[in-house]
């Protein structure tokens, strides 16, 4: 089985997708992927093949496959789609600073079709965030969703820094 290993480009986190030809994809390539969040903006990190029946590949998982690669007109809206994607976040951080302060909203970004905005946060404890969502779904007039995270990968997401200056990896 042909494998592609897909780094989001929001939260930097690395995926296998299944591929049928590896062939069109090379290194550093823009592709479509679905998600459960929906249809998502990857880079291509690496090729692999794995072999159905091993410890690599559980009858539990199930890997997904590459929709599709970006054209380059596709490519050249994606500043527009991070644009628009931080106008939303400072937009949110502003409602949430009123509703809930307790949540440090960390980045926010567009899935590819611009149906959903996700917004991803970190938070000490659980939050109850209903309030928060009505007002983001009127605010925005389209579906948001939010995810909280860790705060490693927060620092994975914002590209922190560690001591003399040293990027953080995770």
């Amino acid at each position: 089985m042909k494998v592609l290993n897909i780094r989001f480009r929001k939260t930097k986190k690395v995926y296998p997708f299944i591929v049928q030809d590896e062939g069109k994809y090379s290194k550093g390539d823009y592709v479509i992927v679905e998600t459960i969040r929906g249809d998502q903006i990857g880079t291509v990190i690496s090729k692999s093949e794995i072999q159905a029946g091993t410890d690599e590949v559980s009858d539990d998982i199930k890997i997904r496959e590459v929709k599709r690669k970006l054209s380059e007109k596709e490519i050249k809206t994606l500043d527009e789609l991070d644009k628009k994607a931080d106008e939303a976040y400072f937009k949110c951080k502003k409602i949430v600073k009123k509703i809930l302060p307790e949540m440090n909203l960390v980045i926010g970004e567009y899935t590819f079709g611009e149906e959903k905005l996700i917004f991803y946060f970190t938070a000490e404890e659980r939050l109850d965030f209903r309030e928060l969502v009505r007002e983001v779904n009127k605010a925005f007039n389209r579906r948001v969703e939010f995810y909280q995270i860790k705060q490693n990968d927060e620092g994975r997401i914002l590209n922190a820094f560690g001591r003399y200056g040293k990027e953080l990896y995770w």
